[in-house]
C-alpha cells in the first residue's frame, strides 16, 4: 500500500513531501533505511539528516520508490529452479533493468523525465516470482521446455501452464491499481510486433535487454543490435555507442548494488 500511494505521488508534479513523509514515516524498517540512505557519501549534503521529511526531500521520490521496492523484492528472495534462476537471479535481473532503466532516462532525449520507466523495469518481471510461489513441484522445468522445443519463455510458459508472467504480472499491477504505462510495460515486456510502442515501454524492452547483457558478463557491439533493439534506440534517440555506455553504467551500478547486498554471484 506504501508503494501504491508513493506511485501516484510521483504522477503528481506538486508532491507534498510533508504528505510522502506521513505515509512511511511510522514503519520503522522503511524510516531507518531512508535516513541512511540520505546520510549515506552518495546524497549526504552539508548537515546530517534526522527527520523523514528531510530525507525525503534530499532523496527525492523516484529513489524512495527505488529503496522500497528494490528493499522489498529483496526480502523475496527464492530460488526458481522452473527458470533455472538462483536464489538471488530474480531480484538481480529486476534491480538490473531498474539501473538500466536510470541509464537511458540519463542518455534519451526521448524518455527524459520519464521517471516511471525505471520503477516499471524494476517490477516488469513481478508475474515470474508469483508464478513461482505457486508453481507445483511437478511441473517441468521451462527452461528445458524452452531448449527442447526451441521456443521463447512466454511460449513454453503458455504450454505448460496457460499463462505467461507478463499476463500475470500485468493482472496484479492492475489489482493494484499502478499506473497505466507500469501495467502496460510489465504486459507487454515480450509482446513482438508491438501493438503500440511508447517511450516507456520502449524504456523497459531496452533495459530489459540490456539486463540480460549485464547479468550474464556479455559485450555487445554496436553492429551487433538486433532489429528488434535498434528500433527501440532508434525511437528513443540513442545510437549504437550510446547503448553500450548504457550497459557498461548498469554493469558499473549493478556491481556496487552486489557489494552492497554481499553478492558474489
Amino acid at each position: 500500500m506504501t508503494v501504491q500511494k508513493l506511485i501516484f505521488m510521483l504522477d503528481d508534479e506538486e508532491v507534498d513531501f510533508k504528505e510522502v513523509a506521513g505515509i512511511i514515516e511510522y514503519d520503522g524498517a522503511i524510516t531507518a533505511n531512508v535516513l541512511r540512505v540520505a546520510n549515506s557519501a552518495a546524497f549526504s549534503g552539508l548537515s546530517q539528516i534526522r527527520q523523514v521529511r528531510d530525507a525525503v526531500v534530499r532523496l527525492g521520490t523516484v529513489t524512495l520508490l527505488d529503496i522500497l521496492l528494490i528493499g522489498h523484492l529483496r526480502s523475496m528472495r527464492i530460488r526458481a529452479p522452473h527458470y533455472n534462476l538462483s536464489e538471488d537471479g530474480l531480484w538481480l535481473h529486476s534491480a538490473a533493468a531498474s539501473l538500466a532503466a536510470k541509464a537511458i532516462v540519463q542518455k534519451s532525449r526521448t524518455a527524459r523525465g520519464l521517471q516511471l520507466a525505471t520503477i516499471a523495469a524494476l517490477i516488469h518481471d513481478i508475474g515470474k516470482l508469483i508464478m513461482v510461489r505457486y508453481l507445483n513441484a511437478d511441473v517441468p522445468s521451462l527452461h528445458e521446455v524452452c531448449q527442447e522445443q526451441n521456443i521463447t519463455l512466454p511460449e513454453a510458459e503458455r504450454l505448460v501452464l496457460g499463462c505467461d508472467h507478463a499476463e500475470v504480472g500485468a493482472a496484479m499491477a492492475r489489482k493494484w491499481s499502478f499506473p497505466e504505462q507500469i501495467t502496460d510495460a510489465i504486459e507487454q515486456h515480450h509482446r513482438t510486433p508491438l501493438e503500440e510502442n511508447g517511450p516507456t515501454l520502449d524504456t523497459v524492452m531496452l533495459a530489459n535487454e540490456a539486463a540480460k547483457l549485464v547479468t550474464a558478463g556479455m559485450e555487445i557491439e554496436g553492429s551487433d543490435l538486433s532489429p528488434a533493439l535498434a528500433d527501440h534506440c532508434r525511437r528513443l534517440a540513442l545510437s549504437p555507442e550510446s547503448f553500450q555506455l548504457v550497459c557498461s553504467q548498469t554493469a558499473g551500478w549493478l556491481a556496487d548494488l552486489k557489494k552492497k547486498y554481499r553478492i558474489r554471484s
